[in-house]
């Protein structure tokens, strides 16, 4: 019979426990840790999904399927977003970015039908959990369900006498709809480079 103590150091040191009655010496566990990331800022980083990078926002761009106005507005909030919110008026992100405020509203509703953001009240802005996320995956777990239990909540709020089931159904949909992230369909590719007038030409590769 080995006793936990015994036990104890055999986990710790991954080998059989010495024998009862012989006393131990020493135990020794030695613990290494990752380099902590290094980026540029104070902000820290966040977690983006590679996928929507390279299969959804690169393809988007180039397809002209999202305007530079539409892609700066995103990365921006993708940049600024803390556990997936932050807040700030139009006027304020229109400023940053060197354009006019009726184009980053416009902007905020299209990235807002992609389901890639959500706007709330007192200017808060909301960034899909699913596409980029500050914060570890406890945090980002219990946003997504805040988000799916604020669409139940609003749905409740804007169809008080409809009946139980259609009331269930609607915020099983709501539920899903966002944040779940489904890549919007992207138009055909287009013949015209975004950064060269119509008289330029590229370099050929090397």
């Amino acid at each position: 019979m080995t006793s936990p103590l015994t036990d104890s150091f055999a986990q710790a040191l991954d080998r059989t426990p010495p024998k009862p009655g012989r006393p131990v010496r020493s135990a020794n566990v030695e613990y290494t840790y990752r380099a902590p990331h290094n980026a540029w800022g104070r902000s820290g980083y966040s977690m983006v999904s590679n996928a929507f990078l390279s299969d959804v926002l690169a393809v988007l761009i180039a397809r002209y399927g999202m305007s530079p106005v539409q892609s700066a507005v995103l990365l921006f909030c993708m940049g600024r977003q803390v556990e997936g919110r932050l807040k700030i008026t139009h006027i304020k992100v229109a400023r940053h970015l060197g354009v006019e405020r009726a184009n980053v509203t416009r902007a905020l509703g299209n990235l807002e039908n992609w389901h890639m953001i959500q706007r709330r009240a007192n200017s808060l802005i909301v960034v899909n959990p699913l596409i980029c996320f500050k914060g570890n995956g406890d945090l980002q777990q219990e946003a997504l369900e805040q988000l799916r239990q604020d669409a139940r909540a609003a749905l409740r709020k804007h169809f008080p006498e409809m009946m139980r089931e259609d009331v269930v159904a609607l915020e099983k949909a709501a539920s899903e709809s966002f944040p779940e992230f489904t890549a919007p369909a992207a138009p055909a590719p287009r013949t015209r480079q975004l950064a060269f007038g119509d008289n330029d030409v590229e370099e050929q590769a090397c």
